[in-house]
């Protein structure tokens, strides 16, 4: 079973990357490099799934505009978001916008996924229903295949 889970985490690692890059959104490519598959088991159950960046929820989701909107608040978040990601999200993108205007759109207004640069979906159309099936699937073969050899190994 572990190869199983191993080979599935490994297909759909594989197409979140095919998806993020299809969707235009690679910048510095640390999303990609930080996609981790993990898999544990305890007391009968099986917790499977693949780490990655907190922003990931922001590109699948869109962020909301800051709850802070006063002058001050929106000074030191546009001062902080300017001068750390954003200033580095314009260099990877290798794009003319200044880091400090993008950070006060995204205080003021937030953003909405899908738009102009992200249609959507980089997660959600990756961990469908169906790929979960997939892999009930290969589970329950791998089981039945183990349990006729158990039972060839012991009518032997």
């Amino acid at each position: 079973m572990n190869e199983v889970i191993y080979k599935w985490l490994q297909s759909v690692r594989v197409a979140l990357i095919t998806n993020y890059d299809k969707l235009g959104l690679r910048a510095s490519g640390k999303w990609v490099k930080t996609l981790q598959p993990f898999n544990t088991r305890k007391n009968n159950k099986i917790n499977l799934g693949i780490l990655g960046q907190d922003y990931t929820f922001w590109l699948e989701n869109g962020r909301r505009k800051n709850q802070d909107q006063t002058p001050e608040g929106l000074k030191a978040w546009v001062g902080w978001a300017g001068s750390t990601f954003l200033k580095q999200w314009v260099q990877d993108k290798q794009i003319d916008l200044n880091p400090y205007a993008v950070a006060w759109s995204i205080a003021r207004k937030g953003w909405m996924v899908p738009n102009q640069n992200n249609a959507g979906g980089l997660v959600s159309d990756i961990f469908t229903k169906a790929k979960i099936q997939e892999l009930n699937k290969d589970l329950l073969t791998a089981i039945i295949s183990d349990f006729k050899s158990q039972v060839i190994k012991n009518v032997n």
